[in-house]
């Protein structure tokens, strides 16, 4: 198309180039095809709110190709695989519970199995013994015991823990300090090896106690530039849902606001958990929903969602205000309640938790829902430091380690929970605040919320951070920060 025939098409339609614009068009190079740009241009301004009948050079930059920087060439284009969601680990066709006792007792023997298969990996421990052992142990030799840590006493002087195996149950003390804060820092239910020794009194007691843990290993990163957008918690359908802010969102990530180098590289958006508000999740409830009927909150959010470019694949998990069973792990929505994303080409549901590839990087999605118990019930642990939480969980190679409290759990006939491999990427939600940490090559991610802050969350003391979203860049595994709060868009 000739710069004249260019005008005549906008004149045409109703439209007039400004002078960037202009510019811009007449300079592309020969591999652009103009005609399918102009074509572009004048059904996004027809399509558009705006009644603006010029066409500016921020247009002509959003229909552009992906990368391409005015005043480039074809080597300016971001040339690069089109994004792929590759599940590795799903509950959602293997949940099969198993019921009354028979069922937690084989969940927490496949736990105590795996669990001790991971600390005899450990070059400190590949001698581990088990509880029968440990109170065997002769005066004056020490033997290292891996049980689950079923119970504690915290004393004026000690701690005193109680471990449990197979083979039985033992008391050990937790005298030096340095060990009874790791006994007290410890999550109930969770694997624990204790260097055991008897005192000259006979009583047991503990030289070092530690977690599973992970090994410190090398930042796993693509060879591709692509980015990963991680959400969770819109909780869409609530009276307290930041439309606006989610509509800045869009905005962006149709380039509507810019950051291009950014925006035309993010190939994925990951949504761990709460999508929507639900029903009935706690008393009253109904009185803070726009919308009290579960599967229009998902067609809500699906008319959100439809917004995102479809080159972006998203991936969706459950969380506990979704319309799946509390219970953990968690399958994916069914159909019949969220018909209208599945309907979407560019949308994968999966349970929770769950394991994916995006180019090559692991990701371990999981809502959050035990970091009420692991926060409650740790010392120095608040809601406003997530990512310690979730360190822990990580140390303790568990998402849920902690039974009888808040967090259900499905007894299973595998436990689901259980953290392996050791992902590249933890990304977690729930609690509401932003926050990341890398912890010996294994970034983790609290995404935050899209809600405001509820009547339940102020009389808790709980301020969330919401509008506030991570973008990894998965050839460096680098964080970026964008905000799309009220204060508006800004980069970080």
């Amino acid at each position: 198309m000739t710069d004249s025939g260019m005008i005549a098409r906008a004149l045409a339609s109703g439209y007039i180039f400004d002078a960037k614009a202009f510019d811009v068009i007449s300079g592309l190079p020969s591999e652009i095809d103009v005609d399918s740009v102009v074509e572009r241009l004048l059904e996004q301004k027809a399509g558009g709110a705006s009644e603006a009948k010029v066409i500016t050079e921020e247009d002509v930059r959003r229909v552009l190709p992906p990368g391409f920087e005015p005043g480039g060439s074809k080597q300016d284009v971001v040339v690069d695989e089109p994004g792929e969601v590759e599940v590795v680990s799903d509950p959602t066709p293997a949940i099969s519970p198993v019921e009354a006792n028979e069922g937690f007792n084989r969940l927490f023997n496949d736990r105590y199995d795996r669990l001790l298969s991971i600390v005899k990996g450990r070059l400190d421990a590949r001698a581990v013994a088990g509880v029968s052992a440990g109170k065997a142990v002769p005066e004056g030799k020490r033997v290292k015991i891996a049980g689950l840590l079923s119970g504690r006493i915290n004393r004026r002087n000690n701690v005193e823990v109680i471990l449990d195996d197979p083979s039985g149950t033992m008391r050990v003390t937790c005298q030096d300090d340095a060990v009874a804060r790791a006994a007290m820092e410890a999550p109930l239910d969770s694997m624990v090896v204790a260097e055991v020794f008897k005192s000259r009194s006979g009583q047991l007691r503990a030289g070092s106690l530690v977690l599973p843990d992970v090994p410190g290993k090398r930042v796993v990163s693509s060879s591709h530039r692509a980015y990963a957008v991680l959400l969770s918690d819109l909780h869409v359908g609530s009276h307290m849902f930041l439309s606006e802010d989610f509509r800045r969102f869009i905005q962006w990530l149709n380039g509507g606001l810019g950051d291009l180098d950014v925006v035309n590289r993010v190939k994925y958006l990951i949504v761990a958990g709460d999508i929507v508000d639900g029903v009935g999740v706690y008393p009253g409830q109904e009185l803070q929903l726009d919308e009290r009927d579960p599967k229009k909150q998902y067609e809500m959010a699906a008319r959100l969602l439809r917004q995102i470019p479809s080159r972006i694949q998203i991936v969706i998990s459950p969380g506990n205000h979704d319309a799946v069973r509390q219970a953990l792990p968690q399958p994916a929505v069914g159909l019949d309640l969220a018909e209208s994303l599945y309907g979407m080409d560019n949308v994968r549901w999966v349970g929770d938790p769950c394991y994916v590839k995006l180019h090559g990087t692991m990701f371990l999605i999981y809502h959050g829902k035990s970091l009420d118990d692991v926060i409650a019930t740790t010392p120095d642990l608040s809601y406003d430091r997530p990512t310690d939480a979730m360190k822990l969980l990580l140390r303790s190679r568990h998402l849920a380690p902690t039974y009888g409290k808040r967090t259900a759990l499905s007894p299973e006939l595998r436990d689901f929970m259980v953290i392996d491999p050791v992902p590249d990427v933890l990304h977690s939600g729930h609690v509401h605040t932003f926050g990341e940490l890398t912890y010996r090559g294994t970034l983790l991610i609290n995404s935050g919320t899209w809600q405001a802050q509820t009547r339940f969350q102020a009389n808790m003391g709980l301020d969330p951070t919401p509008s506030l979203i991570p973008v990894v860049d998965l050839s460096t595994m680098k964080v970026l920060r964008r905000n799309f709060g009220a204060a508006g868009f800004a980069a970080s």
